[in-house]
């Protein structure tokens, strides 16, 4: 019997559990209601919904609307709705039941979270079809439906009816879906009043922008660069998170989306911001430290952003924490020089906290400080707008300053300029006095000068005309002395002719060879020059006395064609030889010429015989006169 009854009871709990697991299915295959009561005019339905995961995408609409599909949908319990597989589709149903009773409410679907991928909202038809409405983050606005920034569905439901609706929804990342059924009135309310904010958010910072600009272009100072870099940033990062970029700006490139990821728009607000906080401490004091630290943040900044979005991505809390570190180190040391300067700038520490906590928030993505979803997302735009102002306020403040600053450096330049010109009167006053005994002193000096300068003129004039007759004479002295040489220089040749000179009296009259080359060379062409190639009879002469023909360009030295053509000692050595050799009561021997002229024996023996050919080829008798004509003699 005790057998009996645990086969008994081992039956009836397995009953008990099958029986729970079916009724188990039948609550989780039976649709999430969403019903529509009196009074209500919005709602949000996040964690209202049933969805499915098609972890292959392999499923249509078709197959999603059967009934007999209707058991593989789950309830959504998180705003998240499943937390991974980001590459597949996930099937949202709506189901929503209008119990109200009034006929003029016009009831809307909406998600907010403009970065969603792709999402298509499927609208039920009478004839069991439905209507396809495509949008998202990769899609070109214009093929909304509604043109709003948000993703916005009529549901056209009327009071007691039930419809239930599909979304087929792709993500990037961990999303968190913020999805809202409102009347028309309300969505309207919504919309106009949220515009309106925003338009005032963005002005302002316009605004800012704009008087920054202005300050850059008058002043000249990169500080009033730096800060419209920074609120650029800013507006970027918003128009980014609230959809108004792609609604008014890009809405046919949505590519330009992808330039809205938090790293990228994050890095330029950071980077924006060490450039104007460097430059603001800067202006106050010149610090080399704060420099440096500023330019070592903004490399490790781009080095950890390089490596977030290419590399190894790193725990977002860990970016986060690096991010503040990276800003907080030259803000310290920025701080602290101000402080040691005395300068206690409030409005810039605080729009630092501001920045932190700007950046803190669009990290922490479930941060949710209120029950209001559009005060949770927007909370960082007060944040942006009061960091901004009090940003505007510490320039305001330091151009107070270095106004200020101006003004006593102004005070003490006067104070300097009227010690200065008190000193100038009392040395001006002195001056004059020296002046004035100066004057009459140079007025009695310039009256003795009077005097002297006439009898000057008078002496001047006598001098004048001795030195007309000195020149004159001068001129006489020269032109005898000019004769004189010329024919003292004629004399001499002449004595070269006529026996009795030693070798350093002939030295006197051909001291060099360009000496000889010049008489060799008025010898040679003393009847005119002909070119021995082509007969032209106009040249050019050389530095060396030779003469280029201007027709063919030959160049013919004084020696070619004479007794001393390749001679390979001095020149004037050769001309005494020559010399020597036309005299008849002069005979030296080969060795005491060798030692006159400090040649070879050789050599001399070589020219003398040289010197000998010519004489027996032009039949020569040897007179002292003729001697120059053996030059021109050509052996060869």
């Amino acid at each position: 019997m005790s057998f009996i009854k645990n086969i008994a009871f081992i039956l009836l709990f397995s009953l008990m559990l099958l029986w729970n697991k079916e009724a188990h299915a039948k609550e989780q295959s039976r649709p999430t209601i969403i019903e529509l009561q009196d009074g209500l005019t919005q709602m949000k339905v996040s964690t209202m919904l049933d969805f499915f995961l098609d972890s292959l995408g392999v499923f249509t609409i078709e197959d999603i609307s059967k009934p007999s599909f209707q058991k593989n949908f789950n309830k959504v319990n998180d705003a998240h709705i499943i937390y991974d597989n980001y590459n597949s589709p996930v099937w949202v149903r709506l189901t929503v039941k209008n119990n109200q009773q009034a006929e003029d409410n016009s009831w809307y679907f909406e998600s907010w979270g403009f970065d969603i991928k792709k999402i298509t909202f499927f609208f039920p038809n009478s004839n069991g079809t439905f209507e396809t409405y495509e949008a998202g983050f990769q899609l070109p606005f214009n093929s909304r439906k509604i043109h709003h920034k948000n993703f916005n569905y009529f549901l056209d439901i009327r009071p007691k009816e039930q419809k239930t609706y599909y979304l087929k929804i792709y993500r990037s990342y961990n999303q968190e879906f913020s999805f809202h059924l409102r009347t028309n009135e309300r969505f309207l309310n919504h919309s106009l009043n949220e515009y309106f904010l925003l338009g005032i958010y963005y002005g302002v910072l316009i605004l800012i922008f704009i008087l920054n600009l202005y300050l850059f272009f008058k002043l000249k100072d990169s500080l009033y660069l730096y800060f419209p870099g920074l609120i650029l940033s800013y507006i970027w990062f918003s128009l980014g998170r609230d959809g108004l970029g792609f609604q008014y700006f890009w809405p046919n490139n949505p590519w330009l989306n992808q330039l809205n990821n938090q790293y990228v728009i994050e890095f330029f607000i950071i980077v924006a911001t060490l450039l104007f906080s460097n430059r603001f401490v800067q202006k106050y004091t010149k610090s080399h430290r704060v420099l440096k630290f500023t330019n070592w943040a903004i490399v490790l900044k781009l080095i950890f952003f390089c490596n977030q979005l290419f590399f190894y991505e790193l725990n977002y809390i860990t970016y986060l924490v690096i991010t503040i570190l990276i800003l907080l180190i030259p803000f310290v040391f920025g701080l602290k020089e101000l402080i040691k300067e005395e300068i206690h700038s409030w409005s810039y520490i605080f729009a630092y906290a501001c920045l932190f906590l700007v950046i803190i928030y669009t990290y922490s993505r479930s941060i949710e400080l209120f029950q209001n979803p559009v005060l949770n997302w927007y909370l960082v735009y007060p944040v942006i707008f009061l960091e901004m102002l009090l940003f505007s306020f510490s320039i305001f403040n330091q151009v107070k300053f270095l106004q200020d600053e101006f003004i006593r450096a102004n005070e003490e330049k006067t104070l300097v300029l009227e010690k200065n010109n008190q000193l100038t009167q009392e040395l001006n006053s002195k001056l004059k006095e020296k002046v004035r005994a100066r004057t009459e002193k140079i007025e009695r000096m310039a009256s003795d000068l009077a005097q002297k300068n006439e009898e000057l003129v008078a002496t001047n004039q006598k001098l004048e005309e001795l030195n007309k007759k000195v020149t004159e004479m001068n001129n006489l002295l020269q032109a005898n002395n000019a004769e004189l040489k010329s024919s003292v220089e004629e004399i001499t040749k002449s004595l070269a002719l006529m026996k009795g000179l030693g070798f350093e009296e002939f030295k006197k009259v051909f001291p060099d060879k360009d000496t000889c080359l010049k008489f060799l060379a008025d010898l040679k062409w003393k009847d005119g020059y002909h070119c021995k190639k082509c007969s032209y009879n106009k040249f050019q002469e050389t530095h060396n006395f030779g003469k280029r023909c201007k027709n063919c360009n030959y160049l013919e030295s004084p020696t070619v064609d004479t007794l001393f053509h390749k001679l390979k000692f001095p020149i004037e050595k050769a001309f005494y030889i020559l010399y020597l050799s036309n005299r008849k009561d002069v005979d030296l021997t080969l060795n005491e010429l060798s030692d006159i002229l400090e040649l070879r024996r050789e050599t001399c023996w070589a020219f003398k015989n040289k010197i000998a050919q010519a004489m027996e080829k032009v039949n020569h008798n040897k007179d002292l006169s003729g001697w120059e004509s053996l030059a021109l003699v050509h052996l060869e």
